[in-house]
């Protein structure tokens, strides 16, 4: 009968990382009567190696005896298996040194993986394994560490990603529930101990964060490539990256790296050649994936929204999440202040993103899925993240300079409209000029792009129009600004922190706007209501508020060769500027935000060219505060 684990504890079987007690005598043991560990983590052992270890044993003998516990009739291996594969496979002989010692399965478990840490060819998901299996047979006696999970790999992260939560928590200066603190007065100090006494030991937040995702949620086919190709910790995390972010590149990437490396290094991209994957750096592989997170960010950016009919409740949670109040949300919907309390708060909608999000559904997916707004479902995406990580993963990048260019609008945010601005550009502004939790106005909404970046970057926004669209806008609130009497829509105490008025225009795109609009307006008339709006915004919004105007050069090129044009018929941006001084705003940033030229044809090239016209594709974001 096998004696407790108390008569040998594992802190005398591994003192001071010894692996074998020095105090028992040797045996010669048949190799018949001994059964393998159930407690192996090792999975591959190679046939040439063996071999090699097998004459090694020929020639110089066993230097270290394999270690067995009595089992049934015979005996249990619980270190020593490649010893006892080699002299068994390789070899005539029938026998094999062992040392024999009473220990339960607990102490079993714990020995076999700490023996294994020793082994310098252990592959890396095998010696994570290996301190899981340390970790959960110190910890499974515990009964409530042994009900967070049916598998060691379960518990041990379950109770890891507590405790890592926790600390964090009180490192910030949070609260901790009082289950929070019990939690980490049980179990932590005997954590610390566990990693402190591994046969390399190793801080276990390190652990947690670094090495345990690798064996929790890693496809086969990245174990199998990093196993086969012997990739380090750093290189199988670019490459689960690339895996996740495209199966197919990953496909071609280990198909083609099979033998020695060509090509050259330092170009945009590396390229396998037929290079083994081994010698790839996980920097190269990185870029690997972050080209394909760009290729598909901007295949996302050029995709058409699909625009559906919104549910009552989906609205409420957009106007909700913008900010915009619950009488306001009752109003404009029909329905009762309750009722808008309880959809604008979106439990059971937002909890249904979230699912599938973790699920590793893309965002597209999910709002076809629930009929939802792709930018609804991109503020839930990216709770909790900072400016700068929205950026990332909306697959834009932050430009720290006055030029700011795209080709295309990003096709997820706002909607098909004449006079459409990028949400890159808008997405900047609200980067550089105000913060979360912030709240914009857009008085001229059109196709609601500011509306939707507000929601991709936490901020609340109140969005104005003339063309009222309540079944897929209902954020866009009806309102005309009547140059004869303007008014200012919104009602209460909340002032604007940035406007962001992008305008019609003066004559361009005319024809696609409603008559009452501005854009058709004489040229005095145009610049008369651009200092009236001005002015009322100036007094209607906080002191520190800033203002981002978006127009351009306006001169009758289409019909004007450039040497004829005329100073009185053309709108300068110099004139918005003096209207901005003139309202009480100074500037303090002219960026420039090209338009695309794309949008001339080769015909109209051609024909402009013919004429000696000069086109206009300058366009710019003024940004000012108010003077002080």
């Amino acid at each position: 009968m096998v004696e407790a684990t108390s008569k040998i504890p594992v802190s005398q079987i591994i003192p001071d990382g010894e692996i074998y007690p020095g105090n028992h005598a040797l045996q010669r043991l048949p190799l018949k009567d001994i059964a393998p560990s159930p407690y192996q983590q090792r999975k591959r052992f190679d046939p040439e190696t063996l071999k090699e270890l097998a004459q090694s044993i020929l020639h110089d003998g066993l230097i270290s005896p394999i270690l067995v516990r009595p089992s049934g009739d015979g005996f249990e291996l619980i270190a020593g298996e490649r010893r006892c594969r080699a002299i068994r496979d390789y070899t005539n002989r029938q026998t094999i040194e062992a040392l024999v010692i009473a220990i339960d399965d607990r102490g079993a478990r714990r020995l076999s993986a700490a023996e294994n840490l020793h082994r310098e060819d252990l592959t890396l998901f095998e010696a994570i394994e290996a301190i899981v299996e340390i970790v959960d047979a110190d910890l499974i006696d515990n009964r409530a560490y042994g009900a967070m999970g049916t598998s060691p790999v379960d518990r041990v992260a379950a109770l890891l990603g507590k405790l890592h939560a926790i600390t964090n928590s009180k490192d910030r200066g949070s609260q901790v529930s009082r289950e929070g603190e019990l939690l980490l007065d049980k179990f932590i100090q005997q954590v610390e101990e566990i990693f402190k006494k591994l046969p390399k030991p190793l801080e276990w937040k390190s652990f947690y964060r670094n090495d345990l995702h690798l064996i929790v949620d890693t496809a086969e086919e990245v174990r199998e490539a990093s196993v086969r190709h012997t990739l380090n910790k750093s290189q199988t995390r670019a490459l689960k990256k690339l895996h996740r972010v495209s199966q197919g590149r990953f496909t071609a990437l280990i198909r083609e790296s099979t033998g020695p490396r060509t090509g050259e290094r330092g170009s945009d991209e590396p390229s396998p050649g037929t290079g083994s994957l081994g010698d790839f750096s996980a920097a190269e592989i990185e870029m690997i994936a972050e080209k394909e997170i760009r290729k598909q960010a901007l295949a996302e950016q050029e995709r058409a929204r699909e625009q559906v009919p919104l549910l009552s409740k989906v609205k409420a949670l957009v106007m909700n999440r913008l900010g915009i109040p619950t009488e306001v949300i009752a109003a404009n919907l029909g329905i009762n202040r309750k009722t808008a309390k309880k959809y604008g708060q979106g439990t059971m909608v937002c909890a249904a993103v979230r699912r599938e999000l973790s699920k590793g559904l893309a965002v597209p997916v999910i709002a076809g899925k629930h009929a939802l707004p792709e930018p609804l479902v991109w503020s839930v995406a990216l709770e909790g993240k900072d400016d700068q990580d929205r950026f990332d993963a909306l697959g834009w990048k932050v430009r720290p300079w006055d030029y700011w260019y795209w080709n295309n609008c990003d096709q997820r945010f706002g909607d098909d409209w004449p006079g459409r601005i990028p949400a890159q550009m808008i997405g900047h502004i609200l980067y550089y000029f105000s913060d979360q939790g912030n709240l914009v106005l857009d008085p001229m909404a059109g196709g609601g792009v500011v509306a939707d970046t507000c929601l991709a970057f936490n901020r609340k926004c109140r969005s104005f129009d003339m063309e009222h669209r309540p079944d897929v806008r209902p954020e866009i609130e009806s309102h005309f600004w009547d140059g004869d009497n303007l008014r200012w829509p919104i009602q209460g105490t909340d002032k604007p922190d940035l406007v962001i008025f992008d305008p019609p225009y003066f004559t361009k795109k005319s024809g696609h706007y409603d008559a009452k609009g501005i854009s058709g307006r004489s040229r005095e008339a145009y610049l008369d209501f651009m200092g009236q709006f001005l002015s009322l915004t100036h007094r209607c919004t906080k002191p520190a508020c800033r203002i981002a105007l978006i127009n351009a050069d306006w001169r009758d090129f289409q019909r004007t060769p450039a040497r004829d044009e005329m100073r009185r018929k053309a709108i300068l941006i110099r004139e918005y500027l003096e209207i901005l001084d003139q309202s009480g705003w100074e500037e303090t940033h002219i960026i420039q935000a090209p338009l695309s030229s794309e949008r001339f044809t080769g015909t109209m090239v051609q024909a402009m060219q013919k004429r000696k016209t000069l086109g206009v594709i300058s366009r710019y974001v003024i940004v000012a505060r108010k003077s002080e």
